[in-house]
């Protein structure tokens, strides 16, 4: 067979091409790090590696997540924190107040300090987050929750919405809480009133003297649809010794005992005292429940204190009103709280298995398209001496000649 220098020419640059095309195709892998470059190189370990690599993005995106989930959670802790220790400080001034040795001076001393710490407290509600948004406020949170009236009282103006945050394909946690759910829904003190409807003897002292009793009383029995059922009457029967009894709308019994004038009769948590001989009738009507922020009945406690015209035994209804709103406030406060370290806790342990999971994710790539570097550098080696002896060998074959060798 006829060998043209053509043909020589020709196999010796294709010898020397494919050479550098290993060299250079080695090269890039070592600079990439990669035994895959492109998809040609493992079309099956691509695959692998595009679901491994979405994978990690959304565990990215879930990472950003928990972060910003983590961020509020721990604004709204620190706000409702330092609200505690405000409330902490009002109950304190409520217990000196309450001393029958304070003149007006000390009990307009004492309200002063408590309307900065209202103020105190007002902006605490109204707490804004890193972004800028107040966090209280529900889906609102462009506007503050708790706005001040013209006639001084705080009205609820978010809503009842609650931000929530993906943190994992199946983990969804709330990440907002609604200031109506902790502060507006603080219950106010239940009490009743009486009025003597029948008999020689006047009311005396009308008085919730168990509190935690007349709430489990009010909770069980107060009918919000039908009135006449929050309607009891209690009847003093003359004898030896007199007595009395009281019953509800159904005229059944609910509670009895012994009356003596003047001192009062102590049943269901209420305490009624009538003055005169037995045989009267007296009506007693529980007052709805009712709910309220903490700011507005902080305001009326401290109304009632600067009132020159009370005296201190008048003034109980308003420490005692000032005392279960601060311990209900504290009660769903405390629940807020509680929940808000749950979900800390929740965002900790997705954030420590996504981060196994990017982990487990690296090593499975690396199994995959990871690079032995000393065999890389061995090929690449290999490949240099190949391009060297394609160029060597080029060099001859282009020096070939008849003429040479006449």
């Amino acid at each position: 067979m006829r060998i043209t220098n053509n043909f020589i020419y020709r196999q010796s640059i294709e010898g020397l091409e494919k050479a550098n095309e290993r060299y250079l195709d080695v090269n890039r892998k070592i600079t990439e790090q990669s035994e895959i470059v492109k998809p040609s190189d493992d079309p099956v370990g691509v695959g692998q590696l595009l679901q491994y690599e979405a994978n990690n993005l959304l565990l990215d995106q879930y990472s950003n997540n928990a972060t910003l989930a983590k961020n509020n959670l721990e604004y709204q802790e620190a706000s409702l924190d330092s609200l505690k220790g405000i409330l902490d400080r009002i109950d304190t001034l409520r217990i000196q107040a309450e001393n029958s040795a304070n003149d007006q001076v000390d009990l307009d001393s004492i309200a002063e300090e408590l309307e900065s710490l209202v103020l105190s407290s007002a902006d605490l509600m109204n707490s804004k987050g890193a972004d800028g948004k107040y966090v209280f406020a529900g889906f609102d949170s462009d506007t503050p929750p708790f706005q001040r009236q013209t006639d001084g009282s705080y009205i609820f103006q978010g809503d009842e919405g609650v931000v929530r945050s993906q943190l994992s394909e199946t983990v969804i946690i709330d990440v907002s809480h609604s200031g109506k759910e902790i502060f507006e829904a603080a219950r106010v003190r239940n009490d009743f009133t009486g009025a003597v409807t029948a008999g020689p003897a006047t009311l005396g002292q009308v008085r919730v003297g168990d509190q935690g009793a007349f709430d489990v009383f009010v909770a069980n029995n107060y009918d919000a649809i039908t009135p006449i059922n929050n309607q009891y009457t209690l009847t003093t029967v003359a004898g030896a010794p007199d007595t009395f009894n009281v019953v509800d709308s159904g005229a059944n019994v609910v509670a009895s005992g012994d009356y003596t004038s003047g001192q009062p009769m102590k049943f269901l948590g209420m305490e009624v005292a009538l003055n005169g001989v037995a045989g009267s009738s007296v009506s007693l009507s529980l007052n709805p429940p009712s709910r309220d922020n903490i700011l507005n009945q902080m305001n009326s406690f401290i109304g009632t204190l600067r009132d020159e015209s009370l005296t201190i035994k008048e003034k109980e209804f308003a420490f005692r009103d000032a005392a279960v709103s601060i311990d209900n406030t504290l009660e769903t406060m405390g629940i807020a709280r509680s929940a808000i370290g749950a979900r800390l806790n929740t965002i900790t342990q997705v954030e420590n298995y996504s981060a196994t999971a990017k982990i487990t994710n690296q090593t499975a790539q690396n199994s995959i398209s990871g690079l032995n570097l000393p065999a890389a550098s061995a090929e690449l080696a290999l490949a240099q001496q190949a391009i060297d002896a394609s160029q060597l060998l080029f060099t001859r074959v282009t020096n070939l000649s008849l003429f040479n060798v006449l």
